[in-house]
């Protein structure tokens, strides 16, 4: 019966302390009555005895009767008291008529402790007292009777329920520290069930005090023992849910979630560390909190409560879930940006490139995929649109930023149901081509490379809406180019790109870009100069598979690529047939593409015909004949080396008179050309060889004119001047002379030279002034030269210098001696002998210049000259006229005055006769020197008029 009693009690009080003080509205709550709490659940006792209570309390009674020992008695009375307790445990009384029973139980057990006040049953009888009392609603009663209990038995085993009914007496009454102590004295001796209530009441007691941690403290353990009581699940529920509403309530009047995350923290779990304590369980405490807050209308504490948990434990599916209930709030309130930041932040912490993904089990990764499939697609295209549109500056990291939304929702969309799949989402190869896409924008090229591969060339049928293989072929070819001709590529790039063009013209030749494609092919290896391959290709793009899509402009290119490779080759007869055949394609065509290539074919036309000409092999008039072609065709940069050949094989050939034509055509069509020096002196060649010296000479005069002064001029205008006096052109050549002798003194042999061709012209033309004008330029200049003698530089003068100037001299004195004899000695005397005189000077100093250069072919005639001017002199002033009046005396002296004035005259000739004379020992002999032996035998016949004198002279000599 001991046994019993208590836990009918403890289950009375368990139904009684879910809905206490459940709510809160403010710090004064109200405990339920006992009307309120729920009905006994008389199964809960154990099956009744076979004997019942009634049999039981008239048996005992007739003991009574009996006047047993007063031991017997006392042990009857205890028994009686007992049947009576349990008689009405397990009756169904009114309330008048249970008052009615408890007032006489009451006064039993009273009666009981007076008679037997020391009995060792008291204790149970003082706790039945006081239970009594207090279903009387005696409680102040009932609470002495408590104490006094527990004050005599503090071991008792109804200790545990004595002090939890003390306490709840005290917070019935608001005496909050009391009531704490008492619940305290609970929790030191009650087991489980009663310290779950205990802690309860202890954390309400707590909280009335305002002492928000330890109530937070003591709801929590209570909780923590919901999940360890051996009470049904729906009792188990209900109480979780009251004790989570009043934490709520205490965590409201706090910082909500901060507050509950730091109890989370710093409680331990049980006997362990809070770390044990279940994430469910957890969970449901922020959600339980954010329930309450929402229901308060708190929604940013309630929202905050979901953030906590979420950044407090990001593996939890819990943390998932909360995340999720973030985006829906956003959503229920139109909040557009949040509720995308919020979608955001799930796909951060909870996509499958999270920590929490990597260790979800597949159950909850399924339950996250729908929301994630929705997000990440969604994302995706939106910054999919703005990576279009980004600056170029900022694109690559768009576009990085959408290489993980791809990459996850690939990971995703596996894990959909057949049922959870959506229209609007996109499908698997969708999502592998925007990835690739994402890749190519982001920098990371070789895995889009491979992913447009994959896309481009796949094994089974594509499950795409949006795009082709094709399109994914062609997206591969571009990207596998970009990375082939990228500063510093590698070899094995540019391999790479060479098999995305095969591979995309055998797999995709209805592709727009497909026969472009194959014409790339055909320009890569005439670039590379692979000239064996280039047929092979060319076909590709000539023939191609789908004549209705073959473009002209493709064909044509290749058929010009097959026309630059024969000229590459060499073969040009296959060339010019080649590029025949293309000029006749775009002759029709006005475009100007199509007049730039026609151009350009032209030229090469001509290119192809010229290098005709020049094969080895050929004869002079095989190769005439093809730059005789050439030059029937438009007029190309190849004309002008034609023409140029075709003259050096004429020239070749020695038929000088066609060679000299071309050459004339030549320089007339070409006057530009750096070979016109070339030209014109294999003209002038001609000319001398064909000795046309009148067209060499004027050859070499257009030359002169277009020379200014210097070396090379001057050397031409002599050539000119000479070639002139050869084609007998002498006003050309006295011109040319004159103007040499004008510009250049040096060099001194080719200067006296033309003086000389110059006197020689004026000769021919009896102009004597201007001969001896040259003449004396010519004496003046060997002059000069012989001035500029020392010893440092020799005379630069030569034996020819000196001859012509020996020569001019002579003439020049000799005409000077015909001055001389023109002057007759006629009164006026004195005049005329000063004219004669002059000239007479003047003729010895210029006879003398000329023997100073000791010019044999001069010397001896210009030294005779002198004598015979001297001869001439005496004989002039002995023979001149008398003046007129004299008597024979005066005439006499006259003339013996005369005589006296010519013997020195006639001394000096017969003097300079000996010495001219005398040059036959040097030896020479001349006429000259013959004719001052004949002047000496004039003069001295007895000496002189003797052949020995000759012979004597000339073996002198010898």
């Amino acid at each position: 019966m001991r046994n019993q009693i208590p836990y009918a009690v403890i289950s009375l009080l368990t139904l009684s302390l879910l809905a206490a003080c459940s709510t809160a509205p403010d710090k004064t709550v109200r405990r339920q009555t006992l009307a309120e709490l729920a009905s006994f659940d008389p199964a809960a006792l154990p099956e009744p005895e076979l004997v019942t209570a009634a049999q039981l309390q008239q048996v005992y009674q007739e003991l009574l009767a009996l006047a047993p020992a007063l031991d017997v008695r006392q042990k009857v009375l205890y028994r009686l008291s007992q049947l009576n307790t349990r008689q009405l445990e397990l009756s169904e009384l009114g309330p008048e008529q249970e008052q009615q029973a408890l007032a006489q139980l009451i006064a039993q057990y009273r009666d009981l402790l007076q008679q037997f006040p020391d009995d060792p049953n008291n204790e149970l009888i003082h706790y039945q007292l006081a239970r009594a009392l207090d279903l009387t609603g005696d409680s102040q009663a009932a609470q002495h009777q408590m104490q006094q209990l527990l004050q005599h038995y503090p071991q008792s085993d109804f200790a545990a329920e004595l002090w939890f009914r003390v306490g709840d007496i005290y917070y019935s009454r608001a005496s909050y520290p009391e009531a704490l102590s008492a619940f305290e004295q609970v929790l030191s001796l009650a087991g489980p069930e009663l310290s779950q209530h205990a802690l309860y009441m202890a954390g309400w007691s707590h909280f009335q005090l305002q002492q928000y941690p330890s109530a937070d403290d003591a709801f929590l353990k209570a909780l923590d023992l919901t999940y360890h009581q051996r009470l049904s699940e729906d009792q188990q529920q209900s109480l979780r849910q009251e004790l989570q509403r009043i934490l709520s309530i205490s965590l409201s009047y706090q910082q909500q979630a901060a507050s509950l995350l730091a109890l989370l923290k710093r409680a331990d779990y049980r006997d362990g560390p809070p770390e044990q304590r279940p994430l469910p369980y957890q969970a449901a405490l922020f959600q339980a909190l954010a329930d309450f807050l929402f229901e308060k209308e708190l929604n940013q504490a309630a929202l905050q409560s979901y953030r906590l948990f979420i950044a407090y434990q990001p593996l939890a599916i819990e943390a998932a879930r909360m995340q999720l209930q973030l985006v829906q709030y956003h959503l229920d309130y139109a909040e557009a940006d949040n509720a995308e930041l919020a979608q955001q932040e799930f796909i951060q912490l909870f996509g499958p490139a999270t920590a929490f993904w990597q260790q979800a089990r597949p159950t909850e990764q399924a339950e996250l995929a729908p929301q994630l499939a929705q997000y990440l697609d969604y994302f995706g295209r939106k910054g999919y649109q703005q990576a279009q549109q980004a600056s170029g500056e900022d694109k690559p990291a768009q576009f990085a930023r959408l290489v993980q939304y791809w990459q996850q929702l690939l990971l995703v969309q596996p894990l959909l149901a057949p049922e959870q799949s959506d229209d609007s989402l996109l499908l698997a190869d969708d999502v592998r081509y925007l990835l690739a896409e994402a890749l190519a924008g982001s920098g990371e090229q070789e895995a889009a490379l491979d992913a447009y591969q994959q896309l481009g060339y796949p094994t089974t049928e594509l499950n795409a809406r949006s795009f082709t293989a094709e399109q994914a072929a062609y997206r591969a070819l571009l990207l596998s180019e970009a990375l082939a001709t990228a500063t510093g590529a590698s070899g094995a790039a540019a391999d790479i790109w060479w098999q995305q063009q095969q591979q995309f013209v055998r797999w995709h030749s209805r592709h727009p870009a497909a026969q472009q494609v194959a014409l790339n092919q055909l320009t890569e290896l005439y670039q590379q100069q692979a000239y064996s391959e280039i047929v092979s290709y060319a076909s590709r793009v000539t023939d191609w598979p789908h004549p209705q899509d073959s473009k002209p402009q493709l064909v044509n290119e290749a058929l010009f690529i097959v026309s630059q490779t024969e000229l590459a080759v060499g073969d040009y007869a296959q060339a010019e047939q080649s590029i025949q055949h293309l000029l006749s394609i775009y002759q029709a065509d006005d475009s100007t593409v199509a007049t730039e290539r026609r151009q350009l074919l032209s030229q090469q036309l001509a290119s192809a015909v010229y290098q005709q000409a020049q094969q080895t092999g050929l004869t002079v008039s095989a190769q005439l004949a093809h730059l005789q072609r050439l030059l029937n065709l438009p007029e190309s940069e190849y004309h002008q080396s034609a023409a140029y050949q075709q003259i050096s094989l004429q020239l070749e050939q020695q038929d000088l008179p066609e060679a000299i034509r071309l050459m004339q055509t030549y320089q007339q069509r070409y006057p530009d050309s750096a070979e016109q020096p070339a030209i014109t002196t294999a003209m002038l060649n001609s000319y001398e060889q064909l000795e046309d010296w009148q067209r060499a000479a004027d050859l070499i005069s257009q030359q002169v004119a277009q020379l200014p002064t210097g070396a090379e001029q001057q050397a031409l205008l002599y050539k000119a001047a000479g070639y002139y006096w050869q084609a007998g052109n002498s006003e050309a050549a006295r011109l040319a002379y004159r103007s040499y002798a004008n510009q250049y003194t040096e060099p001194h042999l080719p200067a006296q030279e033309a003086r000389a061709r110059l006197v020689q012209l004026y000769q021919a033309q009896n102009d004597v002034s201007r001969r001896n004008f040259w003449y004396q330029r010519i004496v003046t200049a060997e002059q000069q030269r012989a001035d500029q003698q020392n010893a440092d530089q020799p005379d630069s003068g030569s034996e020819r210098t000196r001859y012509l100037a020996a020569d001019a001299a002579l003439q020049l004195g000799l005409h000077n001696s015909g001055l001389f004899n023109g002057v007759s000695l006629r009164q006026p005397l004195r005049d005329n002998l000063k004219k004669k005189q002059t000239h007479m000077a003047a003729a010895i100093t210029l006879l003398q210049t000329s023997m100073s250069w000791q010019v044999a072919d001069f010397y001896s005639q210009a030294q005779y000259q002198v004598a015979s001017l001297y001869q001439q002199m005496a004989s002039a002033l002995l023979n001149s006229e008398r003046p007129k009046g004299l008597d024979p005396l005066a005439l006499e002296q006259y003339e013996l005055l005369l005589e006296e004035q010519a013997y020195p005259f006639e001394e000096l000739a017969i003097e300079i006769y000996q010495q001219n004379a005398a040059l036959v020992v040097q030896p020479l002999y001349d006429q000259w020197v013959a004719a001052s032996f004949n002047k000496l035998a004039e003069l001295f016949p007895a000496r002189y008029r003797k052949p020995e004198v000759y012979l004597e002279l000339a073996d002198e000599a010898y």
